[in-house]
């Protein structure tokens, strides 16, 4: 695993080296941080080398002409089968990674991308152009995303705690939720123990524009049996 953390909004890089502290174990072979000071973006990342070991696919990962940033945390499944139909479009790819691969379908495609990923992921994808921020996780949630939006910024990261180095990251509990961990080891919803901090639930990727405003959207629903296998499911044989 490797983990990823950022925030858009007044904070200073010593609140990025805090975060990356806080989520060290998740990327021992790796760890660096990039900043957008015109747009007061920062976004970091701790690195565990499986795919492509050399420095080349080190994050966070610009394409070449230096619009999109990338920080990932996962694997992409059939990133060589996306490789093959990058190169065959044309597009010149510098490192073996899975990690450029989305990065250029990105690119290429925008969120319709998500439809073709085969993986487990959580990313953060930043546009200098247009000072958007996008952000996503995995079909089923296996990688973990947390967030804080709050009214003067926008903060995530691989682990709530992470987050809680911002002094601005309320401490207020939610006690429902709490509730739920006690009962059940887990939480359904978006909420967290923390009334401030939210999951990006499983199957949805966000935007978060220039002004702030923070814009959640389902990409995957898991399919439902259709009417004839229900049926058959419960007849006894």
């Amino acid at each position: 695993m490797c983990g990823i953390a950022g925030f858009r909004g007044p904070w200073s890089d010593r609140l990025l080296d805090a975060m990356l502290d806080r989520i060290s174990h998740r990327g021992p072979d790796g760890r660096a941080a990039w900043r957008d000071s015109e747009s007061n973006f920062a976004v970091g990342h701790a690195r565990l080398s499986i795919i492509d070991l050399s420095a080349a696919a080190n994050q966070p990962m610009h394409t070449a002409d230096g619009r999109y940033v990338i920080s990932f945390n996962g694997e992409i499944y059939n990133f060589k089968e996306l490789r093959r139909e990058l190169e065959s479009a044309g597009v010149v790819l510098r490192t073996k990674s899975d990690t450029e691969v989305l990065l250029r379908l990105f690119e290429c495609e925008g969120q319709s991308c998500l439809g073709r990923l085969s993986g487990i992921f959580a990313f953060a994808i930043w546009d200098r152009a247009s000072r958007h921020l996008f952000i996503a996780r995995d079909h089923l949630g296996v990688k973990p995303l947390y967030y804080a939006a709050l009214p003067h910024g926008f903060l995530f990261a691989s682990e709530l705690k992470a987050l809680t180095v911002c002094p601005d990251v309320s401490r207020d509990i939610d006690t429902g939720c709490v509730a739920n961990h006690l009962a059940f080891v887990w939480s359904s919803s978006a909420s967290t123990m923390l009334k401030s901090v939210r999951k990006l639930r499983p199957g949805h990727c966000a935007w978060v524009d220039p002004n702030g405003g923070l814009r959640i959207e389902r990409y995957y629903e898991i399919p439902q049996p259709s009417p004839v296998a229900s049926e058959l499911s419960q007849r006894r044989f």
